[in-house]
């Protein structure tokens, strides 16, 4: 009776094991963010930006491009995008979807580092941008470290936000 009990516990057991690993919705990570779209939103958040340079990871030297912006191991980048004035003020945009939730705040931390160098130029060539850079923003949100140095960082954020959980909810 025993053994049949066993047996019968193990199969059980063995059968949720394989449920649990059948790649259900509910452990599965969202789709990284569309980011040519997504830059596209956050620019359209803030109507004072000045004309914006941009580039996303969906160009032919994206490796490259991204050391500007980051020190970040770019083998753990699933995908970026970067807007900054092409008019020399602070303004500036920038999100690293990282692969793994794991290292978002190691990727925040980078972006973070950025936004001091950034600091560090406006304070030495342009004083009057400098606090602008102070006050940016660096945060996450999920698998995304965000950088936001622009006039309404609350609507950028909020346009952030709306545009991820709207991905969601369409995946």
């Amino acid at each position: 009776m025993k053994s049949k009990c066993l047996t019968l516990l193990l199969a059980g057991l063995l059968a949720l094991s394989l449920c649990a690993c059948g790649g259900g919705q509910s452990g599965e990570a969202a789709p990284t963010a569309d980011m040519d779209a997504l830059q596209q939103a956050l620019l359209a958040a803030d109507a004072s930006l000045p004309e914006m340079l941009s580039v996303t990871s969906n160009v032919d030297d994206a490796k490259r491009l991204f050391t500007y912006l980051s020190d970040f191991d770019y083998d753990k980048v699933d995908s970026y995008l970067l807007s900054y004035s092409s008019t020399g003020t602070a303004d500036e945009i920038a999100v690293i979807a990282v692969k793994d939730a794991g290292d978002v705040t190691e990727a925040k931390n980078s972006l973070e580092k950025h936004r001091q160098d950034r600091l560090k130029l406006f304070q030495t060539y342009g004083p009057e941008q400098a606090a602008r850079v102070e006050k940016g923003v660096v945060t996450t949100h999920d698998r995304y470290a965000i950088l936001l140095i622009c006039d309404n960082t609350d609507d950028a954020l909020a346009a952030f936000t709306s545009y991820i959980e709207g991905s969601a909810n369409e995946g």
